[in-house]
């Protein structure tokens, strides 16, 4: 098959979000080392480097250019853009070179853990996955959907970052929740805030086939004891398989790493030597995916129309080399080189107290994902027992208290499906 260029646009997906004046200018404070008083005036200031910063003016400016603090406030708002984004006229004016309209990947969030919630994020178990199931067409738009999780920092603060993803398990109370309440799983995942450590590497290699995380930069990012490290990874727009003891470099576990550029912030911003290196991939023979990532909390269609106009704009330099709109799972395959495989099946056996599961065909991972329901809004992750290939047994320890089971899980190419089993019933 003749290679492609497969764009692929990921949103973080997280909803609305405020910011006050006094919470820009803590911002501006902890990136730059800049104090000021919060006002209105030196905010248009900063916009206009009228201010003198010791030669951090025109960073500043970005930084807090209207553009950029225009942020969604309300999900009455975020509805309104993502009608937009995804109606037939928008997706058809930003189409590919075979004329294909435009699709997207929504990577959605649960906001979860937090002991205080000054941005009014969407804070709760499925309150941004409910809006974009009623807001979504995917009958008619194979666009990809996907699973963001920032990690909650041990103090709970939303406004701080964590690099650890074994210090707590909202991650994992999160997706047993979607699989057992919304009978949902995915093979896609991206990390909140770009941040991958060998912990989020181990757990994601039992279950995900395809990470969307590595904001690698021609210009380099990261640096010492940095929350966001992706130094000396492959900035290449091809997936590479990670090694056992450090993410960034390629080794022999089985899950792929694919490269994502970030374009509406500061950090890895995707430049046009960034798209010529995608195009001259495709043009000596493999193919590439150049994915690029957004954020909700901010009007879609400016980046969205920039980069497609980026991306055909370099493109007619390469007549040969065809680029298309895809959604990140079908992108991933071409890339692996995968047959497309139906989802795994599994089958259920109870004997007294202990499950015995069935796939009908072996599994990315090691094991299913198995998501536990207990008496009082109680939900976790479990393991199973490895029988063979396709076999798992699981004893129920507390049989009077649990309520619900559920089995997910995801082959190689991607295709996934969830069983659960009513202990009540």
């Amino acid at each position: 098959m003749k290679p492609h260029l497969y764009v692929v646009p990921i949103v973080d997906t997280e909803g609305p979000l405020e910011e006050s004046l006094g919470a820009t200018f803590d911002r501006i404070q902890n990136k730059f080392g800049v104090t000021l008083n919060p006002e209105p005036k030196i905010l248009q200031q900063l916009q206009n480097c009228k201010l003198d910063l010791q030669g951090k003016e025109a960073e500043v400016a970005h930084f807090v250019s209207p553009r950029k603090l225009s942020y969604l406030a309300t999900w009455a708002e975020v509805s309104e853009m993502i009608r937009a984004v995804t109606s037939c006229s928008f997706r058809n004016e930003l189409s590919d070179s075979f004329g294909n309209p435009l699709l997207m990947n929504w990577f959605i969030i649960d906001v979860v853990g937090y002991k205080n919630n000054p941005r009014r994020k969407a804070a709760g178990f499925h309150n941004v996955w409910d809006v974009y199931e009623n807001l979504l067409d995917l009958k008619k738009y194979p666009d990809g959907i996907g699973w963001h999780f920032h990690t909650v920092p041990v103090g709970g603060d939303a406004l701080q970052y964590n690099t650890c993803w074994s210090n707590n398990d909202f991650h994992e109370q999160a997706l047993a929740r979607r699989i057992i309440e919304r009978n949902s799983f995915t093979s896609l995942f991206r990390a909140g805030g770009n941040i991958e450590r060998n912990d989020l590497s181990f757990w994601l290699e039992q279950f995900v086939p395809f990470d969307w995380s590595r904001n690698s930069s021609l210009t380099g990012n990261g640096r010492p004891g940095s929350q966001e490290d992706w130094r000396n990874a492959s900035t290449d727009w091809v997936p590479y398989n990670p090694d056992f003891y450090d993410y960034r470099k390629s080794g022999n576990m089985r899950r792929s790493i694919f490269r994502c550029v970030e374009v509406d912030l500061d950090i890895g911003r995707l430049q046009d030597e960034d798209v010529i290196k995608a195009f001259e991939t495709v043009k000596n023979g493999q193919s590439a995916a150049l994915a690029f990532s957004l954020h909700d909390r901010r009007d879609l269609r400016p980046e969205l129309i920039a980069t497609v106009q980026q991306i055909r704009d370099i493109g007619a330099k390469y007549p040969d080399v065809s680029w298309v709109h895809s959604n990140a799972q079908d992108a991933a395959n071409a890339l692996l080189g995968n047959t497309t495989q139906s989802a795994p099946q599994f089958t259920i056996e109870k004997d007294g107290n202990t499950i015995f599961v069935e796939s009908d065909q072996e599994l990315f991972g090691p094991q299913p994902f198995l998501a536990v329901q207990e008496e009082g809004d109680v939900f976790y992750r479990d393991n199973f027992t490895i029988e063979g290939p396709k076999s798992y047994a699981y004893h129920i320890e507390r049989p009077l208290t649990t309520k619900k089971l559920g089995i997910a899980g995801s082959n190689a190419s991607g295709s996934h499906s969830v069983t659960t089993l009513d202990l009540e019933s």
